[in-house]
């Protein structure tokens, strides 16, 4: 089973080989694009041929010949919502409400775009929540029309942070009461997906700005615990603090290993900020290592190392 991660410049992958009832991780390796993975991809003409030729040289250097494809791609072609609901409702009155607000949110883009909805656990009994999570169809359209004349059939599609958390979740293994997050860092747009007591609870876009400023592009629900978070987060920028005080723990890690200020957040002694090595538990057998050796680097494959465990454990949703 192949699994690629894309990023802005580049497509990490890993091969998962599964022989009787053991698996190993082949090969990790990553691989320059010719057409940026943002948000201008739907609208370049060479779009499907960059991919797929991609696609074909990983197929080309794979140990073992491939068929099955597991993809991630970034958040920013996502839009990602937390929706309550009266506990009450029944099941087609809250597909009928799950999508109003979905096109609400959506607006004249609506049409566009694929969704779907998952339920959440809560602890307030007179509710049902639910993760609403939508993309453009022509992305997928995309992805597809390039993997096929590569040779791949994709099965799997998820968002990089989601399966960077899911890595993450699999090596450290929080304390289930824990408040924890995970924060990809990049130099002009950070994301961050937070956990409480083993469920998904928000995901937030920002910038900083200036010396102790931020903004928040987007939000999965409003919530006065997020903004204390990216608050605690911005004054790092300005201050040494011995511990962040509104998460258990907090994951970093980025997909671009030159990025200063990923660099310099991994000389802070902050008790629980920290770098996980995705490869902690399962060593590849042949691995990548143009951009060194260390945990800095190599945290750039943890969104690969989640499809990975997603495969190893069977599961496709």
């Amino acid at each position: 089973m192949l699994c690629v991660s894309f990023s802005e410049n580049s497509v990490r992958y890993g091969q998962l080989i599964k022989q009787g009832n053991a698996f190993t991780v082949e090969v990790i390796g990553k691989r320059p694009l010719s057409v940026p993975f943002n948000e201008t991809l739907i609208d370049n003409p060479n779009a499907v041929q960059s991919i797929e030729s991609v696609l074909t040289q990983i197929r080309a250097d794979l140990p073992v010949p491939e068929k099955h494809l597991s993809v991630s791609i970034p958040s920013a072609f996502f839009d990602i919502s937390v929706n309550d609901l009266d506990a009450n409702l029944n099941d087609d009155d809250i597909e009928n409400a799950l999508n109003w607000a979905s096109r609400t949110r959506l607006g004249s883009i609506a049409d566009k775009k694929f969704t779907q909805h998952y339920p959440l656990a809560t602890t307030e009994q007179n509710l049902k929540r639910y993760l609403s999570v939508s993309y453009f169809k022509e992305v997928g359209k995309i992805l597809f029309s390039a993997a096929q004349p590569a040779g791949f059939n994709i099965d799997l599609l998820d968002i990089n942070i989601f399966s960077a958390a899911n890595a993450i979740e699999q090596i450290v293994q929080p304390k289930a009461k824990d408040k924890w997050g995970i924060w990809l860092v990049n130099e002009d747009r950070h994301s961050l997906l937070i956990v409480d007591s083993g469920e998904f609870r928000n995901y937030v876009e920002f910038q900083f700005l200036g010396d102790s400023e931020y903004t928040i592009l987007s939000t999965a629900k409003a919530d006065a615990h997020l903004e204390t978070v990216i608050s605690e987060l911005s004054s790092l920028r300005s201050y040494a603090i011995e511990s962040l005080s509104s998460l258990n723990q907090l994951y970093f890690y980025s997909n671009d290993v030159d990025s200063d200020f990923f660099n310099m957040l991994e000389t802070y002694e902050v008790a629980n900020l920290s770098v996980v090595d995705p490869f902690k538990n399962m060593k590849p057998v042949e691995q990548y290592k143009n951009d060194g050796e260390g945990v800095g680097a190599m945290c750039q494959f943890s969104d690969v190392m989640g499809l990975i465990q997603r495969r190893m454990s069977g599961r496709r949703s």
